[in-house]
C-alpha cells in the first residue's frame, strides 16, 4: 500500500500523491483505462480530495491521465499505434542522442552510467529478476542518462517524456510475459561506444537495442 510521507514541510501534500499516482500508473498498478473513483483513491493514499485532484490536473498535463467531464478520471489507455509512434520517435531521436553523447561527455560524466550499468547487472542476478520493476526503471534511467551527456536539456527531457511514456507498455508487457523479458545486454555495448567515442558505433548499436525491444513488444502482441 502506497504511504505518504509523514514530513509534509518539504513537499505539498499533492505533489507526494501525484509522486505515488504516477509511479503507479507508469507500472500498471492502476490499469490503463481504469477509472479513478475519487472515494476508493483517497482511501487507497489516505489524503483529501484537493490533493487528489490537483495530482490528477499534472497527471493529465503529462499524458498518463484522462479528465472526463461528468464521468472522471481515467487512466490513459494505450493503442498498437502509440506503441509504433513512439519507437519510431526513439529511431528519429535517440540514434542522434547516442552520437552527440560520444561527442560531447567528458572525462568524470560517464558514471552514472557506469552505476546503471552496475546496478542492473545486480538486478538480473537478484531472485525473479522478471517481475522486478526496478529492472524496467533502471532502463529507463539508462537512457535519460545517455541524453544528459549531450548537454541538451531539451532533448533530456524530451527524451524522459518518451521513456516514461514507454514505460507503462513494457510494464504492461512484461507483467504478462516476463519470462520473454529481454534484460539490458546492449546497453553495456552502447555505454562502452560512449566512452571511447565511437560515434558510428554508438548509433548502430542504440538501433540494435531500440529495434529489439520493439520486435519483443510486437512477438507479444501477435
Amino acid at each position: 500500500m502506497p504511504t505518504i510521507a509523514k514530513d509534509r514541510s518539504t513537499k505539498k501534500l499533492s505533489e507526494q500523491i501525484y509522486e505515488l499516482m504516477r509511479k503507479d500508473i507508469i507500472e500498471c498498478n492502476l490499469e490503463p483505462g481504469e477509472l479513478l473513483e475519487e472515494t476508493v483513491i483517497t482511501d487507497r493514499y489516505q489524503i483529501g480530495r484537493t490533493p487528489f485532484r490537483e495530482a490528477c490536473h499534472w497527471l493529465e498535463a503529462e499524458g498518463l491521465l484522462e479528465i472526463v467531464p461528468h464521468r472522471g478520471c481515467f487512466v490513459a489507455s494505450f493503442s498498437n499505434k502509440d506503441v509504433n509512434d513512439l519507437f519510431e520517435l526513439r529511431l528519429m531521436v535517440e540514434p542522434q542522442v547516442a552520437e552527440l553523447a560520444c561527442i560531447r561527455s567528458q572525462a568524470g560524466q560517464l558514471l552514472g552510467l557506469e552505476k546503471n550499468i552496475a546496478e542492473a547487472r545486480r538486478l538480473t542476478k537478484a531472485k525473479k529478476p522478471n517481475t522486478n520493476p526496478n529492472i524496467n526503471w533502471n532502463s529507463m534511467e539508462f537512457h535519460v542518462e545517455v541524453a544528459k551527456l549531450t548537454q541538451n536539456l531539451e532533448l533530456q527531457r524530451m527524451i524522459e517524456g518518451i521513456h516514461t511514456k514507454l514505460m507503462r507498455i513494457v510494464m504492461f508487457t512484461t507483467r504478462r510475459s516476463p519470462e520473454n523479458y529481454p534484460f539490458n545486454s546492449i546497453h553495456p555495448e552502447i555505454y562502452e561506444a560512449i566512452r571511447v567515442g565511437k560515434s558510428a558505433e554508438a548509433r548502430k548499436t542504440m538501433i540494435r537495442d531500440i529495434e529489439g525491444a520493439r520486435k519483443w513488444i510486437s512477438d507479444f502482441g501477435r
